[in-house]
């Protein structure tokens, strides 16, 4: 991890951690180097489509680098790994890389509304990629995965 630049951040010392991602803002800009945070802090083992509340700091880091924010959702897993049923089994996950959100002229005063749109599109695309029948908030349909054909969702089921 060393190798690939990884920055460590000891989310216990605030001032360390503010260190870290000024040293990583950085690094980001002359190196164009990539960072992959987790904003939920830690995973989320649900088994329906759901986000933990997102923590600030991956967007006051993309801000103070300017650089865009390239959201990755990665479906629910739980028929694979299921933690609370001790459950480990092979499977598909489904993961989508989603267009850029640009931070360009963002400043501080951004980033409560960088969080909300960039949580908002993740869940948009967490429900998608869940394959959830039924109906939604206001009682229309949930999407259903587009990119998934008839054949490998039977397939899919037999895992």
């Amino acid at each position: 991890m060393t190798l690939s630049k990884t920055v460590f951040l000891d989310r216990a010392n605030r001032t360390a951690s503010r260190a870290a991602f000024d040293g990583a803002a950085a690094t980001m800009r002359t190196d164009r180097q990539s960072v992959f945070i987790f904003p939920e802090g830690t995973r989320s083992y649900a088994e329906s489509p759901m986000l933990l509340p997102f923590k600030k700091g991956a967007f006051h880091l993309a801000i103070q680098a300017q650089v865009p924010i390239v959201p990755v959702v990665c479906a629910n897993y739980s028929h694979v790994l299921n933690t609370k049923k001790r459950r480990f089994r092979p499977g598909t996950i489904d993961v989508t890389i989603l267009p850029p959100i640009s931070t360009k002229d963002c400043t501080v005063k951004d980033v409560d509304s960088l969080v909300e749109k960039t949580r908002k599109v993740m869940m948009d695309e967490l429900i998608r990629l869940s394959h959830v029948q039924g109906e939604g908030q206001n009682g229309m349909p949930l999407p259903s995965a587009s990119g998934v054909d008839d054949a490998t969702r039977e397939l899919r089921k037999r895992n």
